[in-house]
Order: structure tokens, then sequence, then C-alpha cells
């Protein structure tokens, strides 16, 4: 199993390679910054970790702490993150992680204590991250992704998960990451240790990943017209995930529609700034038709280059 460290200028000046030396050095997960888009809250000791690594040809990945207390918020943080993205070399290997917790209680001061509030934040971010074509996920303790972040419209994400205990990971969705101590003792000083549970440097997989399922792709195809797997991207993310051939269901979807629709029909590509209602108001129809014709379960969500039936 491959362990690395995750570290920021609370560590100070990292030794790494007496990390290495101690078997620390199969990866390493550096902080960005904190919060907003605020050269003022970028860590201090970022551009020497990204340069050690680099250097002894230690892989990583990076995180932010956040605070976003709304979606504007992680929005902004996003950019912070794509700002510093800029600086990594080509050791940059292990993802754009999302540091989701209180540890003081900043968010449960300011207010935000719903969950659902919690998640939106999270998924606007890794969303971003996402279509700028990093791979994304969710750092988090054990308790916040089985209460506060317990929701489906993360699942596309992937999980680091902090279980600081001797016996092993319990979180029952997929994770990458381990996060098993706070208390690894290396050269004197104290790091967060974690165990890779998947190779993101040759896209191989140490954990055991839920089987597929027996489900042909005619079978899948209908439930996806019924609108069971999403749109767009959030289709091709959760069919791909489930261990289904995206492309192979899609095509057997696109067959389904042309044969129950019209040759006449008025199909069209979403473009960058499109809104449903927006796109129904220049046909002449409602958002909530569109909807309902493109089996559109949030017709608040729309992707670029996306087909939109009219008519």
């Amino acid at each position: 199993m491959k362990k690395g460290l995750d570290v920021s200028n609370h560590n100070g000046n990292v030794d790494w390679q007496t990390v290495k030396n101690a078997g620390f050095g199969d990866f390493a997960i550096i902080r960005l910054g904190i919060g907003n888009d605020d050269t003022n809250q970028d860590d201090a000791k970022f551009d020497r970790n990204v340069h050690e690594c680099e250097r002894l040809g230690i892989p990583y990945g990076v995180y932010i702490y956040s605070y976003a207390l709304n979606t504007a918020d992680a929005m902004s943080e996003a950019n912070h993150t794509l700002r510093q993205l800029r600086k990594v070399g080509p050791n940059f290997k292990y993802g754009v992680w999302f540091d989701m917790e209180d540890a003081d209680n900043y968010k449960k001061r300011h207010g935000v204590t719903s969950n659902s509030i919690l998640v939106d934040i999270c998924y606007t971010f890794c969303d971003i991250i996402e279509k700028n074509g990093y791979y994304t996920g969710i750092y988090a303790s054990l308790s916040w992704l089985n209460n506060q972040l317990n929701s489906s419209k993360l699942d596309r994400f992937d999980k680091w998960v902090a279980q600081w205990n001797n016996s092993g990971c319990t979180y029952g969705k997929i994770y990458s990451i381990w996060q098993y101590t706070s208390d690894c003792i290396i050269g004197g000083k104290r790091f967060d240790a974690n165990e890779l549970h998947r190779d993101f440097a040759t896209g191989g997989s140490s954990v055991p990943q839920p089987a597929p399922s027996k489900k042909t792709n005619e079978e899948l195809a209908n439930e996806v017209i019924a609108g069971q797997w999403g749109n767009g991207n959030d289709r091709r993310n959760r069919l791909t995930q489930a261990g289904y051939n995206y492309d192979a269901v899609q095509s057997i979807v696109n067959q389904k529609l042309n044969g129950n629709k019209p040759s006449s029909q008025t199909v069209y590509t979403v473009r960058t700034g499109d809104t449903l209602s927006g796109i129904a108001k220049r046909y002449g129809t409602t958002y909530q038709r569109l909807a309902q014709v493109n089996n559109i379960a949030n017709p608040n969500l729309i992707y670029v280059g996306q087909k939109i039936v009219i008519k």
C-alpha cells in the first residue's frame, strides 16, 4: 500500500528526503491555500513543497481548505485553486481536493449549518475544477461524509476520508485516499499520514470496486430515457463510474429517441451561457415542456454540447 503525507505551512520546512527515507514518499497532498482568491491566503510553503516534490520525484496532489459560506465563495476558492495550479509541474498527478470541514467553527459561527448548503458548496467547487480538466474530490472526516455531505449529488466526485485508527477505513462509498492518523512522527515533526487506495498515475486501483450490475445496455438505455441517469457529463460520469460503457448505452438511447421522433423535429445544441428558460423563450415554448420532452430532471442544469429536442 502506498503511503504519503499531506502538508501545509503548519509543518514548516519539510525535509522531503527524510520523508522518502522513512517510507512516506510514495505521494503527497500539498495545501495551496485557504479560502477566497486572495494572494494573502496562499499557503506560505506551497511553492517550496511543490519544488521539493518535483526535485525528488515525489508525485503529488493539492488541496485547499474551504472557508466558503455560499456558492459564490466556492467559485472564488475554485479560482484560487486554478491560479495556484499554474505553479505545478509534471509530478502533479494526484488530483485537486476540497477540504470541507469546520475545525475552527467558522462556518457554524456564520450560520452555515444546512447540509444542503454544504453540499452545494462542494458541488460548485468540484464542478468548476472538473470542467477545467482536473481530477477532483472532497476531503472530509468520516462523520461529515456520512452526515453533512451524504448526498447523491456528490457521488460523482472522489473522496479522501479522514478516519484515524489502525483497523481500516469503514466509509461505505468509493474513496481513493484514507487519512489514518494525525500523529506520524518523521524527523521529529508530526504529520498527517495517508494510504493511497487508487493509483492516479496508472489509473489502477487497490480497493475492490463495486461489481457492475447485470443490467443490459438496453435496460440502461430505458432508464436513461426515464431520467434515472442524469444528463450530459453527469450521465457520462455516473454510467462510467458504475462500470458501464457510456457510448454503447447512449447510442441505443439516440436510436430509441430518433425512432420515436418525427424527422421534422428541431434539435438545439446548448452553447456557453444558455439556460433552458432562454432556449424555451427563443422557440416559443416553456422550460417545463423542454424538461419533460428531454427527460431533464433539473431544469437548472444543462451542459454545453447537450442536444435539446424542441419539437
